[in-house]
Formats: structure tokens, C-alpha cells, sequence
């Protein structure tokens, strides 16, 4: 009899970890979705006015979504992790499911395993996402981004067409030999400058952008150019064998947007070669991307110790608190990970361990909450914050 309630308890569990597990990743895929979003949606909205004007296509905008997503991930993982456990949990507590295990005699450190499983799993992928993905996205986002303002100037299918993508610029050209990439009868108008207005016509020539500097190139072949200076009424007119008229496209990319890698975007070779020429303040910066790169993705294994607690023991406080622990929990974080990099800074302590200390304090929090995870509290955590804020106000009058 008893061999057969150890194997039918053996059973229950698993059904009640495969429920868990599964309650708990619905909703952390949600969460991980509209969170990532949201952040996402910020950055593309720099660019809403880039896209209009210039016609791109929707796979151009999902390209953009998907390549400002990693940034984002690496905070989004752990905060949707820590939203989807309390939330599932809180769940089961208020609807006296938690209580039913207490009934049947189960240890509630069961609800660590399913938890831990998915925690593990998501900090291995927060590890993957910041050592390969977030780093090449960055240079595939600027791409992109740069292959969308070459579509909005690009002369291949313009021919015999007045061309006004770039403000104060009006360019046409009368034929565009695509396989020499050569323009035939080319004119500019330059309205950029208030107080001088030129206009060149050429002849022929070829058309280049620098990809780094963002420089638009016309050497032009065989003008003129006639240039009038407004204020001074002088007026111009000079004829060249070749002339280079240089157009900085860099205002058009949304000034948020930078061309070059931030420090958090590089890979750990990029860093270690940074730190090289870097000074201490700078080099101790850089050592501490190369440790956030993990510590980061490993805040998951710190919140598999605080979310059960957390979570069980919320029992009545509304559907809605779930989330308000969830924000609040990591913006302590937040607020944890910048206080220790001061400290770190200024007292020059190791970065591996500036990096890791918001972790640990967490962790030895949940260790804390855990302790009596077993015993049944007759008293919600908003109630007894709010007891203990009476009882401080009273001893302060």
C-alpha cells in the first residue's frame, strides 16, 4: 500500500510540474513579447518618419524590429522570468492550489524544480544572447539602417526625375549607365544654406557613399557651377573639369542612432582590445561589460530563490500585485546594479565582483524568504509592510 501511494505522489508531482512549467512559459513568452516590444517599438519610432518618407518595405521594418531586440533582451529575459513566476504563483496561491499541495502532504520546495528549470534555461539563452547575438546586431541594425538611405537616394531607378529625399537637396539625372555606375547630364540644386543658393549641372559622373562617415560623393565631370551669395549679392559662375560634391547623409539617420559600437554592444575581444588604449576609469568600465555580459543573464538564478516565495505568499492581494512585485523587484535591481558600480568605481573594487553583487544580495533575500516557505502565514506581505510602516510612524511621533 504504501509502494503504491510513493509511486502515485511520484506521479502527481510530475503532472504538477509539467502544469507549472507550462503555465509559467505562456505567460513568460507573452511577457517577453509586449516587454521587448514596447522597448523596441521606442527606438523604431525615431525612424517612423525615415521609414514614410522613404518607402520601405515591410521586411525592411521587421529587420529593424528584430535587430534592436537583443539590446533589449538582456533586460527583458530576466524581467519577463521574474513577471511570469510570481504571476503563475500568486495565481495558484490565491486560488488555493498551493493549499491543496500543503493537504496532500507535499514539500513546497517542490515549485523550486519546475522553476529552476526554466530559470537555467533562460540564463543560458540571456548568455547566448549577449556573447553572439547582441553583438552582431548592433552592425546588422546600422546596415539595415544604412541600406534604407541608400534606397531613398539611390539614381538607379530615377532617370529623368526630380529626386527631393534629402532636405535642401534636389538632384536629377538624365540617364544612369548601371553596369559602369555612371551618371549622364547631371543637375544639383543646394538650398541647404540660407544665404547662398548654387546650382551645378555636369556632363557626367559617379555617385559613392561612405558607409562609415555617411559622406553621399558626386564626382562630377565636365560643369558648372553657378553659385549666388544672397547677402553679399554676389553671383558666380565657374566651369570645372571635375568637381566633388560631398553630402553628409548622417542627419538623416535618427540621431539616437549611433554608427559606431557602444561599449555594451562589443564582444569580449572587442573590449579586451579597447582596454588596451583606454585610461584606469575607462578600462575598469570596460572590464565591467566584459562581466555583465554573465552576470546579467545569471540574475535569473537569483530570482528562481525569490520569486516562490514571493509568489505563494501573496494569497488575496489582487490579480495585479504579481506585477507590481515583479517591477518593483527589478528596479530594485536596477537601482542594485548602478549603486554597486559607484561603489565599485570609486573604492576600485574587482569588477567581477561590482558585477555579481546585485546578484548575490538578491539571492541571500530569497535564501532569507525561503526559510519558512512550509508554515502558513495568516498575514499578506503588502499588510505586514504596511503594519510595520504603522508601528514606525508611531515610534517617531
Amino acid at each position: 500500500m504504501l509502494h503504491f501511494y510513493v509511486s502515485y505522489l511520484e506521479i502527481f508531482k510530475k503532472k504538477i510540474y509539467g502544469y507549472i512549467f507550462k503555465e509559467i512559459l505562456e505567460i513568460l513568452l507573452l511577457s517577453l513579447a509586449v516587454l521587448t516590444f514596447i522597448m523596441v517599438i521606442a527606438r523604431i519610432g525615431q525612424i517612423t518618419d525615415l521609414i514614410i518618407n522613404k518607402g520601405v518595405e515591410i521586411k525592411d521594418i521587421v529587420l529593424l524590429i528584430v535587430y534592436s531586440s537583443p539590446p533589449y533582451l538582456t533586460f527583458t529575459l530576466p524581467m519577463s522570468f521574474l513577471l511570469s513566476t510570481i504571476v503563475v504563483l500568486g495565481r495558484l496561491s490565491t486560488e488555493n492550489e498551493i493549499l491543496a499541495l500543503k493537504a496532500h502532504g507535499i514539500n513546497l520546495n517542490m515549485l523550486y524544480i519546475p522553476v529552476a528549470i526554466l530559470g537555467i534555461a533562460i540564463t543560458l539563452f540571456g548568455i547566448l544572447n549577449t556573447l553572439l547575438f547582441l553583438p552582431n546586431s548592433g552592425d546588422l541594425f546600422r546596415k539595415n539602417l544604412i541600406n534604407i538611405v541608400k534606397k531613398g537616394i539611390t539614381l538607379e531607378d530615377r532617370e529623368g526625375i526630380f529626386t527631393d529625399n534629402i532636405p535642401g537637396i534636389v538632384i536629377y539625372v538624365d540617364k544612369v549607365d548601371i553596369d559602369n555606375k555612371r551618371l549622364k547630364g547631371v543637375l544639383i540644386s543646394d538650398d541647404r544654406d540660407n544665404g547662398i543658393k548654387q546650382t551645378i549641372t555636369a556632363k557626367s559622373g559617379i555617385i559613392n557613399l561612405d558607409p562609415v562617415t555617411m559622406d553621399l560623393n558626386f564626382i562630377l565631370e565636365d560643369g558648372n557651377l553657378h553659385r549666388w551669395e544672397k547677402n553679399k549679392d554676389i553671383y558666380r559662375n565657374l566651369y570645372f573639369k571635375e568637381y566633388l560634391f560631398s553630402i553628409n547623409l548622417e542627419k538623416n539617420i535618427p540621431q539616437k542612432v549611433p554608427l559606431r559600437k557602444r561599449p555594451y554592444e562589443m564582444d569580449i575581444k572587442d573590449l579586451k582590445k579597447a582596454m588596451i588604449n583606454a585610461n584606469a576609469l575607462d578600462r575598469y568600465e570596460l572590464n565591467l561589460e566584459i562581466y555583465k555580459k554573465f552576470s546579467i543573464p545569471f540574475s535569473c538564478i537569483s530570482f528562481i530563490f525569490l520569486t516562490v516565495p514571493l509568489g505563494i505568499r501573496r494569497r488575496i492581494e489582487g490579480k495585479l500585485s504579481g506585477i507590481a512585485y515583479s517591477l518593483l523587484i527589478f528596479i530594485l535591481y536596477y537601482v542594485l546594479m548602478a549603486f554597486t558600480e559607484n561603489i565599485g568605481k570609486s573604492l576600485q573594487l574587482p569588477a567581477f565582483l561590482t558585477s555579481f553583487l546585485p546578484n548575490i544580495i538578491i539571492f541571500f533575500i530569497g535564501i532569507f524568504l525561503m526559510r519558512n516557505i512550509n508554515y502558513e502565514e495568516y498575514e499578506t506581505i503588502s499588510e505586514r509592510i504596511r503594519h510595520r510602516w504603522s508601528v514606525y510612524l508611531e515610534k517617531t511621533k
